[in-house]
C-alpha cells in the first residue's frame, strides 16, 4: 500500500502522519485550529489522555530543537512504518517523544513509536 508520509515537528516530539486520497488529513483537524501543526498538536494530546497512555501537563513539556534528534525521530518512524504497514485508508499518526519524561526514553533521547 502506498502511503503519502508527512512529518509534523512539534516542540516536543515529532509526528508522522499518513493520510489517503480517500480520508484527507485537513477534513479531521478542527476548523478553530491556527494552523496544521496547532491541529495536530491538540489531536495527540487527546488522543493520549483518552486512551490513558499519558496526561500530558502541557506546561511541563520540555522544548526541544536539536534537529539532529528529529532527524533521526524521523527515520524512526520510516522504519516502524516499513514494518508494520498500513492497511487501511484511514489517516494514521505516529509519535515520537524527544527527551520528555511523560515516557519512557530510549537510550537515543527518543520515545518508542507509538501508532495513533
Amino acid at each position: 500500500m502506498h502511503t503519502n508520509i508527512q512529518y509534523i515537528n512539534l516542540s516536543w516530539a515529532v509526528v508522522g502522519v499518513c493520510e489517503s486520497r480517500a480520508m484527507p488529513l485537513w477534513k479531521i483537524i478542527p476548523a478553530w485550529c491556527k494552523d496544521m501543526a496547532d491541529g495536530i498538536h491538540h489531536y495527540i494530546v487527546g488522543y493520549l489522555a483518552f486512551w490513558h497512555v499519558a496526561f500530558i501537563d502541557e506546561s511541563r513539556l520540555l522544548p526541544c530543537h536539536d534537529d539532529n534528534l528529529r532527524e533521526e525521530a524521523r527515520r524512526k518512524i520510516d522504519r516502524y512504518i516499513a514494518g508494520h504497514q498500513p492497511v487501511e485508508t484511514l489517516p494514521r499518526f505516529y509519535l515520537v517523544m524527544l527527551r520528555q519524561q511523560i515516557a519512557p526514553m530510549e537510550s537515543d533521547g527518543l520515545s518508542r513509536v507509538y501508532q495513533m
